[in-house]
């Protein structure tokens, strides 16, 4: 389209008497039945429009000719009118036009079997739609590309469409539809070999899961509990920080004055950063389940140093488990 401020005052007048003109006679023709030449003469009237600037008419126009032409059969040309018309309101910033003529071109592309065009039109009726603040509209729209993307086994474009209806839902607290749509989207991305994404659509997956769980419920924490201790399964680094965070809660109970005694023949300081330091060392071998070293704790700090290292076991094994996992998917 030709951009309107680089047209004389002339030529806008002859465009706008062309436009109305084109109009009046696609109008008729559509009364008439002659669907398919009405659908052409809206589309020139939606052309002219378009270098006058005038987007709204522009819009209306080719929306009408994407009518026209659905009418007639003629579901390609219906799509490219469609999506100009979208495109038009775009322009225009009005976006719920925009999104339900891009929603219609996609329609239109399904009926003429050209469902990647279907899909990218689905898509950009979700952008229009996004603009509005209508999550589920945006969601749906998103949805729809996927599966037409999945049709076409266009798997990661699908995962993308999916991602970002997933994320639409999650905007709008719709929580089932979330969960479905990251599953989906991590199905689309193990198809494509994106490991690395299907992981994390598999932890938002979860994540959504957990938010339809009825709050203060023992599923709920429990579920909590794993996304805290590795990400369920999907962030080994989660694992890393829960050994620091258990090595550095016990040294501090083994800090307690007399809950230690040094047993080696080496000369060590009584001051406070020692008997910090020292802690520190025996709650980490006890966790690593290496011994206890030179040191001889108290009667009463056994119980602490069974509990941390049941916990180091269950910890390094963990770490295991989750590192493996990433890795074998790589």
């Amino acid at each position: 389209m030709a951009v309107g401020e680089h047209i004389t005052e002339e030529d806008r007048l002859q465009l706008t008497r062309k436009a109305r003109l084109l109009e009046k006679k696609a109008r008729d023709l559509y009364e008439k039945a002659e669907h398919e030449r009405a659908g052409l003469l809206y589309g020139w009237a939606g052309y002219a429009h378009g270098q006058l600037e005038a987007w709204e008419d522009a819009g209306y126009d080719y929306g009408q000719s994407g009518e026209s032409y659905r009418r007639s059969g003629s579901w390609s040309k219906a799509g490219l009118s469609y999506s100009l018309s979208g495109e038009a309101y775009e322009r225009a910033e009005k976006w719920l036009g925009a999104g339900l003529n891009h929603t219609q071109s996609s329609y239109a592309y399904e009926q003429s079997g050209e469902l990647e065009k279907a899909g990218e039109s689905y898509r950009r009726a979700g952008e229009a739609y996004k603009e509005t603040g209508k999550w589920r509209e945006v969601a749906l729209s998103y949805q729809r590309s996927g599966e037409a993307c999945k049709v076409v086994r266009a798997w990661r474009t699908a995962g993308l469409s999916y991602t970002q209806s997933g994320n639409a839902y999650k905007k709008g607290s719709l929580w089932t539809g979330a969960e479905e749509s990251y599953c989906n989207a991590k199905m689309a991305y193990t198809e494509a070999g994106a490991y690395e994404d299907a992981g994390k659509m598999y932890y938002e997956e979860m994540l959504m899961k957990r938010m339809r769980m009825k709050k203060g419920s023992w599923k709920r924490f429990i579920s909590y509990l794993y996304d805290l201790l590795c990400g369920y399964g999907e962030k080994p680094g989660k694992v890393v920080v829960c050994w620091l965070a258990i090595i550095v809660f016990f040294a501090l109970i083994y800090l307690f004055p007399t809950g230690l005694s040094y047993s080696g023949t080496l000369e060590v300081s009584d001051s406070f950063l020692a008997r910090a330091f020292h802690s520190l060392y025996f709650s980490a071998i006890t966790f690593a389940t290496l011994g206890s070293g030179n040191f001889e704790p108290k009667a009463y700090m056994r119980p602490f140093i069974m509990v941390e290292a049941l916990l180091g076991i269950f910890m390094i094994v963990l770490f295991v488990l989750v590192f493996g996992r990433k890795m074998m998917r790589r």
